[in-house]
């Protein structure tokens, strides 16, 4: 016979994705409209606004801080959704003024990618295998994608010329997807209670913010791939290598 019990605890873990996940779908609809809206009324398309940046970071990561620290405000409705919706606007505007120009078919793009490849992530780590603790299922979920993205590394590396530019952009996506993926698992794992802790029914705007926080963060990260490849090259290059020597020499 089918257990009741089953079925409404089923139907109560799916109210609760849709929630996380619908939340943080809208909170990342919104950013990308901000950063849209930004690149169209940026008068100096090649420069950001660190200051504005660094302002609406600081007084998200504050907000942030005192939202998680002090429990009536996370459990009061709808205060909580109030901050909640509150730190996605300024962590949007936030990334925004970091960036410089971005045209709509550009921050589409981007978004799609990391959106889909955080959906995997998130995914993976719905899954547990019985009688795995969850920490060792992350270490080797997290040792296979690395070794996985080696190897996919090396082939690109190996069939296309050096000095093609997208030879670097595609090590620079593997290498976020590789270090992101325990933190994606570790985070799916929470919210489907695999921690011995209860589903965070009453923490779903924090839950949504979270998430936000990672697809921004990759988002950044993958929009700067060019400017990451032109620090790597400058800083081994053969010149700066011996100036790092001579100045670690010196210092001894």
């Amino acid at each position: 016979m089918s257990d009741p019990h089953r079925g409404l605890r089923g139907h109560s873990k799916l109210r609760l994705y849709l929630w996380i996940y619908g939340t943080a779908l809208v909170f990342i609809f919104i950013s990308i409209l901000l950063i849209i809206s930004f690149g169209f009324i940026n008068n100096e398309p090649d420069k950001s606004c660190c200051p504005a940046a660094f302002s609406f970071f600081s007084l998200g990561l504050l907000s942030m801080f005192f939202y998680m620290n002090m429990m009536f405000l996370r459990r009061k409705f709808p205060i909580n959704w109030i901050m909640s919706c509150s730190m996605a606007v300024v962590f949007g505007l936030g990334t925004a003024s970091m960036l410089c120009m971005q045209t709509a078919g550009h921050v589409i793009l981007l978004a799609l990618e990391v959106i889909v490849m955080m959906g995997l992530l998130l995914l993976l780590g719905y899954w547990l295998p019985p009688k795995c603790h969850p920490l060792l299922y992350i270490a080797l979920t997290s040792f296979i994608l690395a070794v996985i993205a080696f190897f996919l590394c090396k082939i690109i590396s190996d069939h296309t010329d050096e000095n093609h530019d997208k030879v670097a952009v595609w090590i620079a996506r593997f290498v976020l997807w590789t270090a992101i993926c325990p933190l994606l698992l570790f985070q799916s794992q929470v919210i489907n209670g695999y921690w011995g802790n209860e589903s965070p029914y009453l923490d779903i705007p924090l839950c949504s913010i979270l998430l936000l926080i990672d697809f921004l963060a990759c988002y950044a990260f993958l929009d700067a791939v060019d400017d990451i490849e032109i620090a790597y090259d400058r800083l081994f290059r053969s010149e700066t290598v011996g100036l790092i020597a001579r100045v670690g020499r010196s210092g001894i």
